[in-house]
Protein backbone atom coordinates (compact mmCIF):
# COMPACT_ATOMS: atom_id res chain seq x y z
CA UNK A 1 0.00 0.00 0.00
CA UNK A 2 1.28 3.46 -0.87
CA UNK A 3 1.94 5.88 1.97
CA UNK A 4 -0.67 8.37 0.80
CA UNK A 5 -3.42 5.88 1.69
CA UNK A 6 -2.22 5.22 5.26
CA UNK A 7 -4.83 7.54 6.75
CA UNK A 8 -7.58 6.04 4.56
CA UNK A 9 -6.66 2.56 5.78
CA UNK A 10 -6.72 3.58 9.44
CA UNK A 11 -10.01 5.45 9.05
CA UNK A 12 -11.68 2.52 7.32
CA UNK A 13 -10.32 0.07 9.87
CA UNK A 14 -11.88 2.06 12.70
CA UNK A 15 -15.27 2.51 11.02
CA UNK A 16 -18.39 0.37 10.81
CA UNK A 17 -18.04 0.53 7.04
CA UNK A 18 -14.81 -1.44 7.31
CA UNK A 19 -16.74 -4.37 8.81
CA UNK A 20 -18.99 -4.69 5.76
CA UNK A 21 -18.68 -8.03 3.99
CA UNK A 22 -18.28 -6.33 0.58
CA UNK A 23 -16.16 -3.24 0.02
CA UNK A 24 -16.13 -1.45 -3.33
CA UNK A 25 -12.93 0.57 -3.61
CA UNK A 26 -13.24 3.37 -6.15
CA UNK A 27 -11.19 6.28 -7.40
CA UNK A 28 -9.29 7.56 -10.41
CA UNK A 29 -7.01 5.16 -12.31
CA UNK A 30 -3.41 5.14 -11.19
CA UNK A 31 -3.76 6.17 -7.54
CA UNK A 32 -3.01 2.78 -5.95
CA UNK A 33 -6.42 1.18 -5.38
CA UNK A 34 -5.16 -2.31 -6.19
CA UNK A 35 -2.33 -2.00 -3.68
CA UNK A 36 -4.81 -0.79 -1.05
CA UNK A 37 -7.08 -3.77 -1.77
CA UNK A 38 -4.22 -6.23 -1.38
CA UNK A 39 -3.11 -4.58 1.87
CA UNK A 40 -6.68 -4.86 3.18
CA UNK A 41 -6.93 -8.51 2.08
CA UNK A 42 -3.61 -9.29 3.76
CA UNK A 43 -4.81 -7.67 6.98
CA UNK A 44 -8.04 -9.69 6.93
CA UNK A 45 -6.13 -12.95 6.53
CA UNK A 46 -3.22 -12.14 8.87
CA UNK A 47 -3.14 -14.19 12.09
CA UNK A 48 -1.10 -11.68 14.08
CA UNK A 49 -2.12 -8.17 12.91
CA UNK A 50 -0.34 -5.24 14.52
CA UNK A 51 -1.96 -2.67 16.78
CA UNK A 52 -3.17 -0.69 13.76
CA UNK A 53 -4.83 -3.76 12.27
CA UNK A 54 -2.28 -4.25 9.51
CA UNK A 55 -0.77 -7.50 8.33
CA UNK A 56 2.30 -8.51 10.32
CA UNK A 57 4.13 -9.84 7.26
CA UNK A 58 5.69 -12.84 9.00
CA UNK A 59 2.96 -15.23 10.20
CA UNK A 60 2.08 -18.34 8.19
CA UNK A 61 -0.88 -16.59 6.57
CA UNK A 62 1.24 -13.61 5.52
CA UNK A 63 3.93 -15.85 4.05
CA UNK A 64 1.31 -17.72 2.02
CA UNK A 65 -0.22 -14.42 0.93
CA UNK A 66 3.14 -13.05 -0.22
CA UNK A 67 3.77 -16.24 -2.19
CA UNK A 68 0.38 -16.00 -3.85
CA UNK A 69 -0.97 -19.31 -2.57
CA UNK A 70 -3.10 -18.54 0.48
CA UNK A 71 -5.92 -21.13 0.47
CA UNK A 72 -8.49 -18.62 1.77
CA UNK A 73 -7.94 -16.06 -1.00
CA UNK A 74 -9.42 -16.06 -4.49
CA UNK A 75 -8.78 -13.40 -7.10
CA UNK A 76 -11.01 -12.66 -10.08
CA UNK A 77 -9.24 -10.89 -12.93
CA UNK A 78 -9.67 -10.99 -16.71
CA UNK A 79 -7.49 -13.51 -18.52
CA UNK A 80 -5.80 -10.65 -20.38
CA UNK A 81 -4.47 -9.28 -17.07
CA UNK A 82 -3.41 -12.64 -15.65
CA UNK A 83 0.33 -13.22 -16.16
CA UNK A 84 -0.15 -16.95 -15.47
CA UNK A 85 -2.99 -17.48 -17.94
CA UNK A 86 -2.33 -20.15 -20.55
CA UNK A 87 -4.23 -19.94 -23.86
CA UNK A 88 -6.88 -22.62 -24.23
CA UNK A 89 -6.51 -22.97 -27.97
CA UNK A 90 -4.33 -22.00 -30.91
CA UNK A 91 -4.77 -18.34 -31.74
CA UNK A 92 -7.22 -17.82 -28.88
CA UNK A 93 -7.04 -14.36 -27.40
CA UNK A 94 -7.29 -13.99 -23.62
CA UNK A 95 -10.60 -12.52 -22.48
CA UNK A 96 -10.66 -8.89 -21.38
CA UNK A 97 -13.70 -9.38 -19.19
CA UNK A 98 -14.46 -11.59 -16.19
CA UNK A 99 -16.32 -14.66 -17.43
CA UNK A 100 -19.26 -16.43 -15.87
CA UNK A 101 -17.29 -19.67 -15.42
CA UNK A 102 -14.82 -17.77 -13.21
CA UNK A 103 -17.70 -16.68 -10.96
CA UNK A 104 -19.24 -20.16 -10.89
CA UNK A 105 -15.89 -21.60 -9.82
CA UNK A 106 -16.24 -19.67 -6.55
CA UNK A 107 -19.16 -21.86 -5.39
CA UNK A 108 -16.99 -24.51 -3.77
CA UNK A 109 -14.71 -21.93 -2.18
CA UNK A 110 -17.59 -19.99 -0.62
CA UNK A 111 -19.45 -23.06 0.65
CA UNK A 112 -16.64 -24.40 2.87
CA UNK A 113 -15.03 -22.91 5.97
CA UNK A 114 -11.69 -21.15 6.01
CA UNK A 115 -8.62 -23.37 6.12
CA UNK A 116 -7.10 -21.38 8.99
CA UNK A 117 -10.32 -20.84 10.92
CA UNK A 118 -10.60 -17.21 9.86
CA UNK A 119 -12.37 -15.42 7.03
CA UNK A 120 -12.11 -16.03 3.30
CA UNK A 121 -11.44 -13.21 0.86
CA UNK A 122 -12.51 -12.76 -2.76
CA UNK A 123 -10.66 -9.95 -4.56
CA UNK A 124 -12.13 -8.68 -7.83
CA UNK A 125 -9.84 -6.33 -9.77
CA UNK A 126 -11.08 -4.62 -11.85
CA UNK A 127 -14.74 -5.12 -10.98
CA UNK A 128 -15.78 -3.09 -14.04
CA UNK A 129 -14.57 -6.04 -16.14
CA UNK A 130 -17.73 -7.99 -15.28
CA UNK A 131 -19.96 -8.65 -18.26
CA UNK A 132 -23.74 -8.92 -17.86
CA UNK A 133 -23.72 -12.68 -17.31
CA UNK A 134 -20.84 -12.82 -14.83
CA UNK A 135 -22.14 -9.80 -12.91
CA UNK A 136 -25.56 -11.39 -12.52
CA UNK A 137 -24.00 -14.69 -11.48
CA UNK A 138 -22.20 -12.97 -8.61
CA UNK A 139 -25.26 -11.23 -7.14
CA UNK A 140 -26.58 -14.03 -4.90
CA UNK A 141 -23.17 -14.81 -3.43
CA UNK A 142 -22.39 -11.13 -3.00
CA UNK A 143 -25.64 -10.50 -1.12
CA UNK A 144 -25.55 -13.54 1.18
CA UNK A 145 -22.06 -15.07 1.25
CA UNK A 146 -21.72 -18.27 3.22
CA UNK A 147 -19.59 -18.20 6.35
CA UNK A 148 -17.20 -15.33 6.93
CA UNK A 149 -16.55 -14.46 3.29
CA UNK A 150 -15.35 -10.95 2.47
CA UNK A 151 -15.44 -9.31 -0.95
CA UNK A 152 -13.08 -6.60 -2.15
CA UNK A 153 -14.05 -5.04 -5.47
CA UNK A 154 -11.80 -2.48 -7.19
CA UNK A 155 -13.17 -0.10 -9.80
CA UNK A 156 -12.02 3.04 -11.59
CA UNK A 157 -15.33 3.32 -13.44
CA UNK A 158 -18.13 3.09 -10.93
CA UNK A 159 -20.74 3.90 -13.56
CA UNK A 160 -19.82 0.72 -15.45
CA UNK A 161 -20.97 -1.46 -12.57
CA UNK A 162 -24.62 -2.52 -12.43
CA UNK A 163 -26.61 -0.82 -9.68
CA UNK A 164 -27.41 -4.30 -8.35
CA UNK A 165 -23.72 -4.85 -7.54
CA UNK A 166 -23.11 -1.34 -6.20
CA UNK A 167 -26.09 -1.58 -3.85
CA UNK A 168 -24.69 -4.70 -2.20
CA UNK A 169 -21.37 -3.06 -1.36
CA UNK A 170 -20.06 -0.37 0.94
CA UNK A 171 -18.46 2.15 -1.42
CA UNK A 172 -15.06 3.44 -0.31
CA UNK A 173 -13.71 6.40 -2.32
CA UNK A 174 -9.92 6.61 -2.36
CA UNK A 175 -8.27 9.89 -3.26
CA UNK A 176 -5.12 10.79 -5.12
CA UNK A 177 -2.26 12.10 -2.98
CA UNK A 178 -1.46 15.78 -2.65
CA UNK A 179 0.59 16.96 -5.62
CA UNK A 180 3.67 17.69 -3.52
CA UNK A 181 3.60 14.18 -2.02
CA UNK A 182 3.22 12.60 -5.45
CA UNK A 183 6.05 14.65 -6.93
CA UNK A 184 8.31 13.74 -4.00
CA UNK A 185 7.52 10.04 -4.51
CA UNK A 186 8.30 10.24 -8.24
CA UNK A 187 11.58 11.99 -7.50
CA UNK A 188 12.69 9.80 -4.58
CA UNK A 189 11.45 6.41 -5.79
CA UNK A 190 11.82 6.70 -9.55
CA UNK A 191 14.66 9.15 -10.07
CA UNK A 192 12.75 11.80 -12.00
CA UNK A 193 13.69 15.44 -11.81
CA UNK A 194 11.21 17.64 -9.99
CA UNK A 195 10.37 19.44 -13.24
CA UNK A 196 9.70 16.20 -15.12
CA UNK A 197 7.77 14.71 -12.23
CA UNK A 198 5.55 17.80 -12.06
CA UNK A 199 4.91 17.75 -15.82
CA UNK A 200 4.07 14.04 -15.92
CA UNK A 201 1.85 14.27 -12.85
CA UNK A 202 -0.15 17.03 -14.52
CA UNK A 203 -0.48 14.95 -17.70
CA UNK A 204 -1.63 11.99 -15.58
CA UNK A 205 -4.32 14.02 -13.87
CA UNK A 206 -2.62 13.84 -10.48
CA UNK A 207 -2.37 10.03 -10.51
CA UNK A 208 1.20 9.13 -9.48
CA UNK A 209 1.21 5.57 -10.86
CA UNK A 210 0.10 6.82 -14.27
CA UNK A 211 2.77 9.51 -14.11
CA UNK A 212 5.35 6.83 -13.32
CA UNK A 213 4.20 4.83 -16.35
CA UNK A 214 4.39 7.88 -18.60
CA UNK A 215 8.07 8.14 -17.68
CA UNK A 216 8.64 4.82 -19.48
CA UNK A 217 9.95 5.50 -23.01
CA UNK A 218 7.38 3.44 -24.94
CA UNK A 219 4.28 4.65 -23.12
CA UNK A 220 5.56 8.20 -22.93
CA UNK A 221 6.23 8.24 -26.68
CA UNK A 222 2.71 6.96 -27.40
CA UNK A 223 1.25 9.63 -25.13
CA UNK A 224 3.17 12.39 -26.91
CA UNK A 225 2.17 11.01 -30.33
CA UNK A 226 -1.54 11.12 -29.45
CA UNK A 227 -1.30 14.57 -27.90
CA UNK A 228 0.59 16.03 -30.86
CA UNK A 229 -1.86 14.46 -33.31
CA UNK A 230 -4.88 15.92 -31.51
CA UNK A 231 -3.26 19.34 -31.32
CA UNK A 232 -2.83 19.42 -35.13
CA UNK A 233 -6.50 18.71 -35.84
CA UNK A 234 -8.73 19.83 -37.48
CA UNK A 235 -6.18 21.26 -39.95
CA UNK A 236 -4.29 17.95 -40.32
CA UNK A 237 -5.57 15.07 -42.42
CA UNK A 238 -8.15 13.07 -40.49
CA UNK A 239 -7.27 9.81 -42.30
CA UNK A 240 -3.53 10.26 -41.71
CA UNK A 241 -4.17 11.07 -38.04
CA UNK A 242 -6.33 7.95 -37.64
CA UNK A 243 -3.53 5.86 -39.15
CA UNK A 244 -1.11 7.35 -36.63
CA UNK A 245 -3.37 6.61 -33.69
CA UNK A 246 -4.05 3.08 -34.93
CA UNK A 247 -0.57 2.20 -33.65
CA UNK A 248 -1.65 3.10 -30.11
CA UNK A 249 -3.86 1.02 -27.83
CA UNK A 250 -7.43 2.31 -28.29
CA UNK A 251 -7.99 2.62 -24.54
CA UNK A 252 -4.97 4.94 -24.34
CA UNK A 253 -5.89 7.35 -27.12
CA UNK A 254 -9.54 7.44 -26.03
CA UNK A 255 -8.45 8.38 -22.51
CA UNK A 256 -6.19 11.16 -23.81
CA UNK A 257 -8.92 12.40 -26.16
CA UNK A 258 -11.38 12.57 -23.27
CA UNK A 259 -8.89 14.55 -21.19
CA UNK A 260 -8.17 16.85 -24.15
CA UNK A 261 -11.88 17.62 -24.53
CA UNK A 262 -12.06 18.36 -20.81
CA UNK A 263 -9.16 20.78 -21.19
CA UNK A 264 -10.88 22.52 -24.10
CA UNK A 265 -13.99 22.92 -21.95
CA UNK A 266 -11.93 24.38 -19.10
CA UNK A 267 -10.22 26.88 -21.38
CA UNK A 268 -13.54 27.70 -23.09
CA UNK A 269 -14.90 28.57 -19.64
CA UNK A 270 -11.99 30.88 -18.93
CA UNK A 271 -9.88 28.57 -16.75
CA UNK A 272 -6.27 27.53 -17.31
CA UNK A 273 -5.54 24.01 -18.63
CA UNK A 274 -4.89 21.53 -15.84
CA UNK A 275 -3.43 18.46 -17.54
CA UNK A 276 -1.67 19.87 -20.61
CA UNK A 277 -0.39 23.32 -19.60
CA UNK A 278 2.31 23.19 -22.29
CA UNK A 279 -0.50 23.09 -24.90
CA UNK A 280 -2.16 26.19 -23.46
CA UNK A 281 -1.82 28.34 -26.59
CA UNK A 282 -3.19 25.65 -28.89
CA UNK A 283 -6.06 24.84 -26.53
CA UNK A 284 -6.98 28.54 -26.36
CA UNK A 285 -6.99 28.84 -30.15
CA UNK A 286 -9.20 25.76 -30.56
CA UNK A 287 -11.54 26.75 -27.72
CA UNK A 288 -12.27 29.98 -29.55
CA UNK A 289 -13.51 27.97 -32.54
CA UNK A 290 -16.21 25.95 -30.74
CA UNK A 291 -18.62 26.27 -27.83
CA UNK A 292 -19.20 24.62 -24.47
CA UNK A 293 -22.40 22.80 -25.42
CA UNK A 294 -20.73 21.08 -28.37
CA UNK A 295 -17.78 20.07 -26.20
CA UNK A 296 -20.05 18.73 -23.44
CA UNK A 297 -22.13 16.66 -25.85
CA UNK A 298 -19.04 15.25 -27.53
CA UNK A 299 -17.42 14.39 -24.19
CA UNK A 300 -20.55 12.46 -23.20
CA UNK A 301 -20.21 10.39 -26.36
CA UNK A 302 -16.51 9.73 -25.71
CA UNK A 303 -17.34 8.59 -22.18
CA UNK A 304 -19.67 5.99 -23.66
CA UNK A 305 -16.94 5.02 -26.11
CA UNK A 306 -14.44 4.09 -23.40
CA UNK A 307 -15.95 0.66 -22.80
CA UNK A 308 -15.85 -0.25 -26.50
CA UNK A 309 -12.22 0.87 -26.60
CA UNK A 310 -11.25 -2.02 -24.32
CA UNK A 311 -11.88 -4.53 -27.13
CA UNK A 312 -12.97 -2.84 -30.36
CA UNK A 313 -13.96 -4.97 -33.36
CA UNK A 314 -12.31 -2.49 -35.74
CA UNK A 315 -9.80 -0.18 -33.98
CA UNK A 316 -9.15 2.01 -37.03
CA UNK A 317 -12.85 2.54 -37.75
CA UNK A 318 -13.42 3.36 -34.07
CA UNK A 319 -10.67 5.99 -34.30
CA UNK A 320 -11.94 7.49 -37.55
CA UNK A 321 -15.46 7.85 -36.18
CA UNK A 322 -14.18 9.54 -33.01
CA UNK A 323 -12.03 11.96 -35.00
CA UNK A 324 -14.85 12.82 -37.41
CA UNK A 325 -16.91 13.85 -34.40
CA UNK A 326 -13.99 15.81 -32.97
CA UNK A 327 -13.34 17.75 -36.16
CA UNK A 328 -17.03 18.57 -36.47
CA UNK A 329 -16.75 20.59 -33.25
CA UNK A 330 -14.99 23.31 -35.24
CA UNK A 331 -16.93 23.20 -38.52
CA UNK A 332 -19.25 26.11 -37.80
CA UNK A 333 -16.20 28.36 -37.57
CA UNK A 334 -14.97 27.33 -40.97
CA UNK A 335 -11.95 25.40 -39.71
Amino acid sequence: MYFWHDADFDKLRASRQGQHHALLLTGAPGIGKSAFARAWAAALLCEQPDVRGRACGHCVACVWFAQGNHPDLRTLIPEALDPFHEPTGKGAKPARDIRIDQVRALAGFVSVGGHRGGCKVILVDPADAFNAASGNALLKTLEEPAGDTRFLLVSSRLDWLPATIRSRCAVVALRAPAAEDAVRWLVDEHGLSKTEATRLLAAAGGAPLRARDLAEPELGAAHRLVLDALAKLPQASLIATAEQLAAVEPAQWVSILQTWIGELARVQSGAAPRFFPEQGARLKALAAQTDLLLLTNYETGIRRLTRHAEHPLNPKLLCENALVGYCSLFEKHGS
